[in-house]
C-alpha cells in the first residue's frame, strides 16, 4: 500500500509541476475565473465533450461534468439519454459531431485509430483532441486524476492551514491534495487475512460458454489487489472454458461480473438468492467444484461492473461484501 501511495504521488507530483511549468500563473487565474479562453479552447470555461469512450464518460459524470457531455458513445448506458449519440470509436456520425459542436473530442486509446477525417475535422473547426490508455488498474486512476487537474485544477490555497510560513518551511505542503484516485487505492487495498475465504477464485464475465477473465485484465489485476487468488494464473485475459476446463480447475469460489440495469439501482438491492445464483450459473451450477458445493459464488452486479472507469471503487466494495458474506456464512470472524 506505501508503494502504491509513493507511485501515485510521484505521478500526481509530475502532472502538477508540468501543469505548473506550461501554465504558469494563468492556471489559478483561470480556476477563479471559470477558465475563460478562446473558442476552441480546451481551457474553456464551458468545455463541450464529445466522447468516445463509455469508460471515461462515467468519469467526467463521477467528476461532476455530466452536464457539459454533448456527445456521447453508441454503447454508453450511464449517462442521460438526453445526451446525442455521435457514434463509437469504430464509426462516428460526423454530421451529428458538427450538430452538437463540442469543444473536445475524448478517446480511449486501443487497437484502433482516430479516422484521419475526424482529425482533419477537428483541427478546421478547434477542437482539442484527448486520449488516454485504461489497460490497467494504474491507467485508470492516472487518466481519473488527469481529468480532475485539467477541469478542476490545482487549488492554489490547498492544504492552507491559516499559517502563512507553513509552506515556506515545507513547500511540499502544497502537492498533499488528496486526488479523486485516493477512493480508488483505498477501495483497491489489500483485504489482508479476510481474503482467504475466497480461496482460488474464477472470474467470469459470461457463463453459457463460461468466459473467463485471466490474468493481465484490470479484473484480474483488482481481484489480485485485494489479495484473492486469481484460479487462473496463465493465459489470456479473456479465456473461454468448457465443462470440462472448469471440472479441472476445480476453483473454490465463483466472481460473476453480471451488469445490472441502472435502473435497478433505485433503494437498496435486494439480496441474491442461491436460486438467482443458479440462473446466472446455467449449466455451471450442476458442476462437482467446491465452489458450487460450497455455495462460494458472488454475482457483482453494479451497472458498470464490466467498465475501466471510476466505478471500480464501487465495484471493489461490492466484492468486499460478498467475501464477508461468506466469512458470515462460514461462522469466521
Amino acid at each position: 500500500m506505501r508503494f502504491t501511495r509513493f507511485i501515485l504521488s510521484l505521478v500526481f507530483l509530475c502532472m502538477v509541476l508540468c501543469t505548473l511549468v506550461a501554465c504558469g500563473s494563468n492556471a489559478s487565474s483561470s480556476q477563479s475565473q471559470g477558465g475563460k479562453g478562446a473558442p476552441g479552447d480546451e481551457s474553456s470555461s464551458e468545455p463541450r465533450f464529445a466522447v468516445f469512450s463509455p469508460a471515461i464518460g462515467v468519469m467526467l459524470r463521477d467528476l461532476g461534468f455530466e452536464d457539459q457531455i454533448v456527445g456521447r458513445h453508441s454503447f454508453d448506458t450511464a449517462l442521460s439519454e438526453s445526451i446525442p449519440v455521435v457514434g463509437s470509436h469504430i464509426e462516428i456520425d460526423d454530421e451529428m459531431l458538427i450538430e452538437v459542436e463540442p469543444t473536445i473530442l475524448i478517446f480511449q486509446r486501443g487497437s484502433v485509430e482516430i479516422p484521419e477525417r475526424i482529425t482533419a475535422l477537428a483541427k478546421e473547426r478547434g477542437w482539442a483532441i484527448w486520449t488516454y490508455q485504461l489497460e490497467s488498474l494504474d491507467d485508470i486512476a492516472t487518466t481519473l486524476d488527469d481529468l480532475y487537474l485539467k477541469l478542476v485544477g490545482f487549488p492554489a490555497d490547498a492544504n492552507n492551514d491559516g499559517d502563512p510560513t507553513t509552506f515556506e518551511v515545507d513547500p511540499t505542503k502544497r502537492f498533499e491534495i488528496e486526488l479523486p484516485s485516493a477512493r480508488l487505492a483505498r477501495a483497491w487495498s489489500p483485504m489482508g487475512p479476510a481474503a482467504q475465504v475466497a480461496g482460488r477464485t474464477l472470474l467470469l464475465a459470461g457463463t453459457d460458454p463460461a468466459g473467463a477473465l485471466g490474468p493481465g485484465s484490470f479484473h484480474a489485476q483488482l481481484v489480485e489487489r485485494l489479495g484473492i487468488a486469481n484460479a487462473l494464473t496463465s493465459g489470456g485475459m479473456w479465456q473461454e472454458l468448457d465443462l470440462e476446463d472448469l471440472i479441472e480447475l476445480a476453483p473454490d469460489s465463483i466472481l460473476i461480473f453480471d451488469p445490472r440495469d441502472d435502473e435497478a439501482m433505485i433503494g437498496e438491492p435486494e439480496p441474491i438468492t442461491w436460486a438467482q445464483v443458479e440462473a446466472a450459473l446455467g449449466p455451471i451450477a450442476s458442476l462437482p467444484i467446491p465452489a458450487i458445493e460450497q455455495r462460494r459464488v458472488g454475482v457483482i452486479d453494479h451497472p458498470q461492473a464490466l467498465l475501466p472507469s471510476s466505478t471500480l471503487a464501487q465495484v471493489a466494495d461490492q466484492i468486499r461484501k460478498t467475501l464477508a458474506d461468506w466469512r458470515e456464512r462460514a461462522g469466521e470472524p
